[in-house]
């Protein structure tokens, strides 16, 4: 039995196993006409996963409250697959970005706003990240009915890439989190963005990603096989604004720190920051 500890909608809840372990159980209708402290049966869980990070249950409670059961199950089989048939090691925060990315472009692809990203090719420098996305996409179309466009193969073969490493962190430094946030907000803000209604989902998805960077940073696990050089000259070519204000963030960063960034991160930046412009 579970016992739940916060209910995100119908069929998501956190809650507490019978080792006093918090996880995340999913399954059609569980918590309905239920409320914290409630038992939840085992039999009626479809899928149990754990955040051991406190910041990433914060998150999946953010984000992903209102995305459907079947997409949140979905990404969980991406995953779990990239994990069990590649021995793929991943941060445990790729369960909420991941899903979160998934839905937004289901989203977007219904309303007709979808656009490609434009990013250069990476099945000869990334064959087993690009691999992982085509099987997502037949994933994706098998178990939701959606046929993405290719361009998404690259776009989840990234989230692969920057989760790649151990999924278990240390505890970070918040006041010199709290210290480089404030610091990159005020260089985006210095460069013309800034969080308004129209961009939030964009301005709210690049901090989260600064947040799980920093927490990499400050546990000493920023381990990430580099981009190769061709994709990084792409998109300083691509979209040079983008380039210069995410290269500024890098540096900004990197003398704060005193630490020597993986370079993957200036990559990061430009794409999160070209949405934005």
């Amino acid at each position: 039995m579970y016992r739940i500890i916060k209910i995100l909608n119908n069929n998501v809840a956190i809650v507490r196993d019978a080792s006093d372990k918090q996880a995340v159980i999913m399954g059609a209708g569980i918590t309905f006409q239920k409320k914290k402290g409630d038992l939840v049966s085992e039999s009626s869980v479809e899928r149990t996963f754990t955040l051991r990070n406190e910041e990433s249950q914060n998150n999946f409670s953010t984000l992903l409250k209102d995305i459907p059961l079947d997409f949140i199950t979905t990404s969980y089989e991406i995953i779990e697959r990239a994990i069990s048939h590649y021995q793929y090691p991943v941060q445990e925060y790729i369960y909420v970005t991941l899903t979160d990315h998934i839905y937004l472009s289901y989203q977007n692809l219904n309303k007709g706003t979808y656009e490609k990203a434009g990013l250069p090719d990476m099945k000869s420098d990334y064959p087993l990240e690009y691999q992982i996305g085509q099987d997502a996409l037949t994933l994706i179309k098998e178990k939701l009915g959606v046929d993405f466009p290719q361009d998404e193969i690259g776009r989840v073969a990234l989230h692969f890439i920057n989760a790649k490493g151990s999924s278990v962190s240390k505890q970070s430094n918040d006041r010199v989190e709290k210290e480089l946030i404030s610091l990159v907000q005020g260089e985006l803000s210095a460069s013309g963005i800034r969080r308004t209604d129209k961009n939030k989902n964009y301005y709210d998805r690049l901090m989260i990603h600064l947040n799980y960077f920093l927490e990499r940073m400050m546990s000493d696990l920023n381990e990430t096989e580099p981009f190769s050089l061709n994709f990084e000259e792409t998109l300083k070519n691509d979209y040079p604004q983008a380039y210069q204000i995410g290269n500024r963030i890098y540096e900004l960063i990197e003398n704060h720190l005193g630490k020597t960034l993986n370079q993957n991160e200036r990559i990061y930046f430009t794409i999160h920051i070209q949405r934005l412009l």
